[in-house]
């Protein structure tokens, strides 16, 4: 999240440097800015002014109000007015935040330490309204008003059928300048299948009318969500803060001096705005009845092909059978194949691969199963057709898509109760010859010790009795990785993030950390999700909290879960331009994190 303001350690430690003509009695106080009332989205700062003094004995902690609103920064300004030789001096803390749930609710008071001594401000009240109250933000304040600074959210559509996507953008509008922005608020977008479409570059910025006046848009996230039952499903707000360049206040444009003096950039200064896009709800329709078995789930479109890596095998040799599901729609939820095979063929789990693709168009894309199949007789065999039904969304149908029969051609001869790949064949006796005993004086004589008295001689007699243990274990080993997916997964869990951290080891000495946070967030996502044993796609923030809790993980841990992966989602729509350092101190905490998560599910 971008920093409105510039660290409260480093403010106050500047402003304590200041030196007073005389000492004042202290005094302190809080109140709110711009008002004490503030639409939903808006952003207000909680003020604390210490009167009296020019340095705290301690930083004060920012309130914490709760889930009514987001903490968003802190700064200081300071103030020294001289009146018949007297100085007064004051120190004020600003805390910002954004407001989020209607209603009144209270700000608990604020403790600062100062001059040795402790001192307690009153509890303020703020009122959160529907919209913001007229004159909150523009008019004196210089601050642009709701109708010349907002985020909506864009639907592609309104009304939609379980299992049918629907593009979901998130525009700003705007009629000032906005500099720069950071996204302060990911929606947890219950109730759907979601897929994030990337964003090149940076938002193109476009002119677009609404309601007959003109204003300046750029798209700043795109997603593709799936609904996943029936109903109305609500999408949550998302949240930024925009730097905006406002006019100074005092500064007049038909002021002859002021257009002089403070014209330009000396008349203007970039202040933050908190703003909240609209809550979108969707009409989910169920599917009609009679859907084709077997069903695929998808909502769109779909076609289905198979081939054969060879049309001629030989009894109890492998061949690979390749199934490709293709079209629009959500194909990541498309299920294996029902095979109809010959009874004397083996088949073997499919290898399973996606390329979906999410765009402005939806989702397209396909779903390739790579069976393979052992033939135990000879003869010519027919792999009947591979059936998928979907729902075609154009034609408002069921369809029901197919592929041609396959034919294969088994030479050779069978082999009665054949062996599955991988078995060991029998040890066939190539001669059965008795051989005698000699016959005849022997020679015997003592030695001077028994090998049985030597260390080397257990050693070996020890060595075939290790090697079969070490054999045995590595074979549960692997038959446990291959029976107990979850247990794999869980194992595997360590070495497939490593790999990814070190990708974005690499990708943080680039010039783009938009890519290092997306490749850190997919090695830690994807480490919950095996230790889990849930799919990475789609996993959202409260499947990962609900997930690490019943395993018994401690809610502080997850909570430092939560925060890294929210901290790499806003700095994966960051400007360019992020500090290297910063990067790499993330990365070890990152790494730092992962093996603590381990230790704790562990």
């Amino acid at each position: 999240m971008m920093r409105v303001f510039a660290g409260v350690g480093a403010a106050l430690l500047v402003f304590a440097s200041a030196t007073a003509g005389a000492a004042q009695d202290v005094s302190v106080r809080a109140f709110v800015t711009p008002g004490s009332t503030v639409g939903v989205g808006g952003s207000f700062i909680v003020n604390v002014e210490v009167a009296g003094s020019q340095r705290l004995d301690a930083n004060p902690a920012p309130p914490e109000l709760g889930a009514f609103a987001r903490y968003l920064g802190a700064g200081s300004s300071r103030n020294m007015q001289v009146s018949n030789g007297r100085s007064t001096v004051s120190l004020t803390i600003q805390f910002r935040y954004q407001a989020l749930q209607e209603g009144t609710f209270e700000v608990p008071p604020v403790t600062v330490q100062t001059e040795g001594s402790s001192y307690t401000t009153e509890p303020l009240s703020v009122t959160v309204s529907a919209q913001a109250p007229a004159g909150s933000q523009g008019g004196d304040s210089g601050l642009p008003g709701p109708q010349e600074l907002f985020l909506a959210t864009e639907l592609s559509s309104r009304s939609v059928r379980v299992g049918e996507p629907v593009v979901v953008a998130y525009r700003l509008w705007t009629k000032v300048d906005v500099t720069s922005y950071g996204l302060t608020e990911l929606p947890e977008l219950e109730g759907f299948w979601v897929e994030e479409i990337p964003m090149q570059g940076n938002p193109t910025v476009e002119p677009r009318t609404r309601n007959g006046e003109e204003y300046t848009t750029a798209v700043l996230r795109r997603v593709v969500v799936v609904p996943t039952g029936a109903g109305q499903r609500t999408l949550d707000p998302m949240g930024i803060e925009a730097r905006v360049r406002v006019q100074r206040q005092g500064v007049s444009a038909s002021n002859p001096f002021d257009r002089v003096f403070g014209g330009g950039l000396l008349g203007t200064t970039v202040e933050p705005v908190a703003l909240l896009s609209d809550r979108a709800v969707i009409d989910v329709a169920p599917l009609p009845a009679g859907a084709p078995e077997p069903f695929s789930g998808v909502v769109g479109s779909l076609a289905v092909n198979s081939s054969l890596d060879r049309a001629t095998v030989d009894a109890d040799e492998a061949v690979t059978l390749t199934v490709r599901v293709a079209g629009s729609g959500n194909l990541r939820a498309v299920p294996e194949p029902i095979l109809d095979l010959p009874a004397d063929f083996e088949v073997f789990p499919p290898e399973v691969s996606e390329s979906v693709e999410p765009s402005t168009e939806g989702l397209s894309g396909g779903k390739t199963f790579e069976y393979v199949l052992i033939p135990r007789a000879p003869g010519d065999r027919t792999i009947p057709p591979i059936r998928y039904g979907y729902f075609d969304e154009a034609a408002g149908a069921y369809r029901t898509a197919e592929t041609a029969p396959l034919s294969l051609t088994v030479t050779g001869t069978a082999t009665p109760d054949g062996p599955t790949i991988g078995a060991r064949r029998g040890v066939s006796e190539l001669r059965q010859d008795i051989r005698f005993i000699q016959l005849g004086p022997t020679n015997l004589r003592p030695t001077a010790g028994g090998l049985a008295g030597h260390w080397a001689f257990w050693a070996l007699m020890l060595l075939p009795m290790v090697g079969v243990a070490g054999a045995a274990v590595v074979a549960r080993h692997q038959e446990r990785l291959q029976a107990d997916v979850a247990w794999a997964r869980g194992r595997q869990a360590g070495r497939v993030a490593r790999k990814r951290f070190a990708g974005a080891r690499r990708l943080a000495d680039g010039d783009d950390p938009r890519a290092f946070y997306a490749e850190v967030a997919r090695a830690l996502q994807g480490f919950v999700a095996d230790k889990l044993n849930r799919s990475a796609a789609g996993l959202q923030r409260s499947d990962v909290r609900s997930g690490l809790e019943a395993r018994g993980v401690d809610a502080a841990l997850v909570d430092r879960i939560a925060e890294c992966l929210d901290h790499c989602d806003r700095q994966r729509f960051a400007p360019r331009g992020s500090d290297r350092g910063e990067m790499a101190r993330f990365l070890d905490d990152a790494s730092a994190l992962m093996s603590d998560l381990d230790r704790a599910v562990r």
